[in-house]
């Protein structure tokens, strides 16, 4: 079973209703875990518990009567680095510190992570499996329809973090070389009005369309739609998009940042480029639109059936 704040039917979800979590979020939700985890552990009788720290997580300052298993997917460190604005995340460094060192096993979603845990946080390398998110290529394939010419897609928040900004200074660069050139930015944020306003700026309103929140049984259409997915991310402990995209076979354009990297590394299914680099990404889109083919068959890492056995051993162990 599961806990969590979230309102659904999913089964064996349990509803956390605890004031605190809706002002304090990841906060209120550790509030509630440090008081009530020994309590939850004997009344369904719990005989290990898995909670997912770091930033958006719970923090565990507190030894449990049974084994912990710490998912990370990424560290406030890793993130403090990328994104300066969030220093003040700092004051969570020593709880996050406590909660890997109280884990009994730490399972991180890639060598990235792994290596800010051993290294940043003197965590013993043993101690830490690495265990890649996964995609169910059953959900996510090939549809085998045409490509739009010289489509790209971008999907996810728009936020700062998520480079939108950066792609979308970009686009003047690509339309110089490809002036029928069309993104679709699907996803919501706190930055949109900014976007669209930007795009109005620089005069790219023929070549961006914004799609708003994307239903999840579109997802893949979209993914075989576009020609290229966009990941311009300042940072990303992981990038499910790109997995996702890769699984319905279109190749990706990423920013050469952790999670990114090690799934782009190599070549065969994309290119990284430098955050911030205009030139670069406008090239290497560029590049994509101008000689299009599928991407290499997803990686067996990468797929839900080693994802699953890969945890279920993780957890038992």
């Amino acid at each position: 079973m599961f806990f969590s704040p979230a309102v659904n039917s999913l089964p064996r979800h349990i509803h956390i209703d605890y004031l605190p979590v809706r002002f304090l979020k990841q906060v209120g939700v550790s509030l509630w875990f440090h008081a009530n985890a020994r309590r939850i552990i004997e009344r369904y009788r719990l005989d290990r518990v898995n909670i997912h720290a770091g930033p958006g997580g719970v923090l565990c300052v507190r030894r449990l009567p049974v084994p912990l298993i710490v998912t990370c997917h990424h560290t406030y460190l890793q993130q403090i680095s990328h994104l300066r604005a969030q220093f003040w995340k700092a004051v969570f460094l020593p709880f996050e510190k406590r909660t890997y060192r109280l884990a009994d096993r730490i399972v991180a979603v890639s060598q990235a992570t792994k290596d800010a845990l051993v290294e940043r946080y003197g965590i013993a390398a043993d101690k830490v499996t690495v265990i890649r998110n996964a995609v169910d290529t059953e959900r996510f394939r090939p549809l085998g329809l045409a490509k739009e010419r010289h489509c790209l897609l971008y999907l996810g928040r728009i936020d700062r973090r998520k480079g939108i900004d950066f792609l979308i200074r970009s686009m003047p660069r690509v339309r110089e070389r490809i002036p029928d050139v069309q993104l679709l930015v699907g996803g919501k944020g706190s930055s949109l009005d900014k976007m669209k306003a930007l795009v109005r700026r620089l005069r790219l309103e023929s070549n961006v369309t914004f799609l708003g929140f994307v239903a999840d049984d579109q997802l893949n259409a979209l993914y075989n739609r576009a020609q290229c997915l966009v990941v311009p991310s300042v940072f990303e402990g992981f990038g499910i998009t790109v997995i996702e995209a890769l699984a319905a076979g279109t190749r990706v354009v990423g920013t050469d940042a952790d999670g990114i990297r090690e799934i782009l590394q190599g070549g065969e299914s994309g290119r990284l480029v430098p955050y911030g680099d205009r030139p670069a990404l406008a090239e290497a889109i560029v590049a994509e639109l101008l000689a299009p083919r599928e991407a290499e068959a997803l990686s067996d890492a990468y797929r839900v059936e080693k994802f699953r056995s890969g945890y279920l051993e993780a957890l038992a162990g």
